[in-house]
């Protein structure tokens, strides 16, 4: 029997042995938990930037080649026309494609206003890509930060047939096949364009 008596050395350090892989352990799966939650987040913004920038593309390009009824009387309906044509641009880059387009918005209230603006990815002063906007005169504005990449993959023209960008330039076009990316992950967007603008294809070097 032992009686009182207390613990020996051995048997202190033993304990604090198993005490500090406890202790090890614990802040392994600790650290684990921490990095699998920065995971879940990271992913969680990743989409959201996808869906954002999806909606707002979507959004834009619907106003290509529409025109409200009556047209303005400045510009003459006939010059209007011919300022729609082309009233879609792509310009395809082995980085990323710009896409253009042309339309009168009449979602505000007031004078219907034209539109003419070119969507690209670029990567800004400080080294961060971003979805950028910009109107024909003015310079680019940010959309939304942290896109790496615009594609139009796609084109079904306005008689229903899928093809290539490339295959539909000069035709009118009844939507866009766009796949957008964020931090590796991609996102395919249909955007529809109700007007069937005509597009025009042009490659960047």
């Amino acid at each position: 029997m032992r009686g009182g008596r207390g613990l020996t050395l051995v048997e202190l350090l033993v304990a604090l042995a198993i005490a500090g892989v406890v202790l090890t352990l614990l802040a392994g799966l600790t650290a684990g938990a921490r990095q699998g939650a920065g995971r879940t987040e990271r992913r969680a913004d990743t989409v959201a930037t996808l869906r954002l920038s999806a909606e707002l593309l979507a959004e834009e390009l619907r106003l290509a080649g529409t025109v409200p009824w009556p047209p303005p009387a400045n510009p003459a309906p006939e010059a209007l026309a011919a300022w729609l044509e082309p009233a879609v641009t792509v310009a395809l880059g082995p980085a990323g494609d710009a896409v253009g387009l042309r339309g009168i918005d009449h979602r505000l209230a007031g004078a219907p206003l034209q539109r003419d603006v070119v969507f690209e990815v670029v990567v800004d002063g400080a080294g961060e890509w971003q979805l950028y906007r910009r109107p024909l005169g003015s310079p680019r504005q940010p959309l939304v930060a942290g896109v790496t990449g615009l594609h139009v993959r796609w084109v079904v023209t306005a008689a229903g047939a899928r093809v290539s960008p490339v295959a539909a330039d000069g035709q009118r076009i009844a939507a866009l096949g766009l796949e957008i990316v964020v931090a590796g992950e991609s996102l395919s967007v249909v955007a529809e364009l109700p007007a069937r603008p005509l597009l025009a294809v042009r490659s960047v070097p």
